[in-house]
């Protein structure tokens, strides 16, 4: 686990971790370990899509009726990841 990595901080960084370092009596490297998944989070929470997103993406084909299409939504999941599978982009 012990990859070591240097930066620079700017005055107002170095006060802020200062500061932190203080606060919850925790070294730097804990600090900016928390800081950073705690941003990764925030980041990947955004870029995943919600199952809503990935559900009005889905092409219902027309034999099947309306009201049936939240009946089927797994064999619909399941035929799409399918056809990625199949094409490469999954």
């Amino acid at each position: 686990m012990s990859n070591l990595v240097t930066f620079r901080l700017d005055r107002e960084s170095e006060r802020i971790l200062d500061e932190l370092t203080r606060g919850k009596k925790r070294s730097r490297s804990g600090v900016i370990r928390e800081a950073l998944r705690t941003h990764w989070r925030t980041v990947a929470e955004h870029s995943k899509p919600t199952a809503w997103q990935v559900y009005s993406k889905l092409k219902v084909p027309k034999e099947r009726p309306y009201r049936d299409t939240a009946r089927e939504v797994s064999t619909l999941l399941k035929e799409k990841l399918i056809a990625k599978l199949r094409d490469g982009t999954l």
